[in-house]
């Protein structure tokens, strides 16, 4: 497939899903905000381990190959942080946000062009199913001591029960 196209490659990437949280490798064409946000309902990961966050969660190590179910996706990131797009010149903006989904909170910032009027923000986090959220506190409703900080999150507004702009 990287012979058809040449911007196909795999990147490390933690998974969050309501019941664990994966560390694998996903296959992405481009960047990861055009994988997650494109029309396919699955998305290929390989060398998948997954830490249980509830009870009766299943741990794995090592599994060579996965499919996985983008709607059932709550959160995920690249391990190694993503250069900006080479067409983002505009100056960005941050705004406090906490996303809150049935099993997990995220508390961080979100980014806007200056020049966007704070009522439109909203609607731009909205408009992709995915969106980001950046230098971010995750926390597992529930569970005494899952929480952990990460520069960058890419969120699933299908889980979200409430967003919060400050």
């Amino acid at each position: 497939m990287g012979a058809i196209n040449p911007n196909v490659a795999w990147t490390k990437v933690d998974v969050l899903t309501s019941s664990q949280r994966l560390a694998a490798e996903i296959q992405v064409r481009g960047r990861l905000r055009e994988t997650m946000n494109d029309p396919e309902s699955l998305f290929h990961l390989k060398n998948v381990s997954a830490e249980p966050l509830l009870p009766g969660s299943v741990a794995v190590n090592g599994v060579p190959d996965g499919l996985f179910n983008k709607a059932l996706i709550c959160g995920i990131r690249t391990v190694e942080p993503e250069p900006p797009p080479p067409d983002q010149v505009m100056e960005l903006t941050r705004r406090y946000a906490m996303y809150q989904a049935g099993t997990f909170m995220v508390a961080g910032a979100a980014e806007f062009p200056k020049a966007v009027d704070t009522n439109m923000h909203t609607e731009i986090l909205l408009k992709a199913r995915f969106f980001p959220l950046y230098d971010v506190t995750v926390a597992v409703m529930g569970v005494a001591g899952k929480t952990w900080t990460q520069p960058i999150i890419w969120v699933n507004r299908d889980h979200m029960v409430a967003l919060y702009l400050g």
